[in-house]
């Protein structure tokens, strides 16, 4: 590490063995070090806020104070730069190194194993670490600072452009009305086209909506039976289950903790999709559910058109829509909707072929202590089969 000058703080009652240390880090000559040193931990604390030292050595047993509990004092600090602590004892001991580490301490050394290479290695090696982490920290808190600043942006022109968009259709609404018989042919068409784009507006301004909002959801997860949302899913996609005449089965699900409606958006848009892409046959969907540990994974299963395996990864994106040769509606969110619902409840999500035709969309679902319930025994069950029956 390329620094000017090191400054390192040795705490530690002992006085021989500071001179020790001293001695040992002053024979380097890749790396200068300036060495504040002291025999008592409240001195130290004095020295750590004022001279701010770039790493301290500490003994773990000092007179008026332990080891762990200094660095413990050291990580309550607000506002102020990380100091990694190597701890020092005079001899050998797995379960103080394990407490030390982790406790905070960068790294855990017995004093008479030290040589002057290795405390010299052992020095810049943990300020390199604590560099590192606290870079990287920082990224990751601008990471999130920008992608909720951009997710409010999202949610408040989405909201913005919801009235004027509105108004559009109202008007284009009553002119279309006004003017049976009155204009051409081809003034009516371009009202009724004008009326298509205004429509498809109005809808890609509303999966932006939902799409923002799940970014900056903060309510709190609540206990909730996926039967009752997968019934409620299947309520709001009744009309286009009776018009394709589609069998839907559902194994009994499991209750856990989550977020209510973003689960059952999660259903519809992967039930809605199915019968959206079917094929020729009459749309057929299982949903089942299998225990992989610590997650629940349940899969959506179809006989439609399929997914090719090159576009798999890919339609999990936003704006991404699947060129299969049918003119579907869609703004190329939903998909994208799910993969950040299963997210946001600790899973993954993704899809597979089916050898007879078809798609198999999977995802997993993080189990909570709070609410673990199991899978009820009973045979599976038909939810709603060809409601047009």
């Amino acid at each position: 590490m390329k620094r000017t000058e090191i400054c390192v703080l040795i705490i530690d009652d002992c006085q021989e063995d500071r001179e020790i240390l001293q001695r040992y880090l002053r024979k380097s000559v890749q790396q200068a070090f300036r060495i504040l040193e002291t025999d008592s931990s409240a001195e130290g604390w004095e020295l750590c806020q004022n001279e701010h030292p770039d790493c301290v050595l500490l003994d773990y047993q000092i007179p008026d104070a332990d080891g762990l509990e200094f660095i413990a004092l050291l990580n309550q600090r607000e506002n102020a730069p990380s100091i990694p602590v190597l701890m020092l004892t005079g001899h050998g001991d797995e379960t103080v190194a394990s407490e030390a580490l982790k406790n905070g301490a960068a790294d855990y050394l017995v004093k008479g194993k030290i040589t002057a290479e290795s405390i010299v290695r052992a020095v810049t090696s943990a300020i390199e670490k604590t560099e590192l982490i606290r870079k990287t920290e920082q990224q990751h808190m601008e990471i999130e600072r920008s992608q909720y600043e951009l997710e409010q942006f999202t949610h408040r022109a989405s909201h913005d452009l919801q009235a004027p968009v509105r108004r559009i259709i109202t008007f284009l609404e009553l002119l279309q009305k006004d003017s049976e018989g009155h204009l051409s042919d081809r003034s009516q068409d371009y009202i009724a086209r004008s009326l298509k784009s205004a429509y498809h507006m109005r809808r890609l301004i509303k999966d932006l909506l939902d799409y923002s909002l799940l970014g900056g959801a903060s309510k709190p997860f609540v206990s909730v039976n996926l039967n009752d949302i997968v019934q409620e899913a299947l309520t709001q996609l009744e009309q286009p289950i009776q018009e394709t005449q589609a069998s839907i089965i559902v194994e009994p699900l499991p209750t856990m903790m989550g977020n209510g409606l973003f689960l059952q958006q999660l259903f519809q848009n992967l039930i809605g999709n199915a019968l959206k892409f079917r094929s020729e046959k009459l749309p057929h969907i299982d949903i089942s559910v299998g225990d992989v540990g610590t997650k629940w994974q349940v899969a959506v299963r179809d006989n439609g058109v399929g997914i090719p395996r090159e576009a798999s990864q890919k339609i999990f994106d936003v704006f991404q829509r699947l060129d299969n040769g049918l003119k579907a509606d869609g703004m190329g969110i939903g998909l994208a909707l799910c993969k950040k619902v299963v997210e946001m409840h600790g899973g993954d999500i993704w899809v597979d072929s089916v050898e007879q035709g078809g798609s198999q969309f999977i995802f997993t679902l993080l189990k909570n202590d709070v609410c673990q319930s199991e899978i009820p025994a009973s045979s599976t069950r038909e939810c709603l089969t060809s409601l047009s029956q």
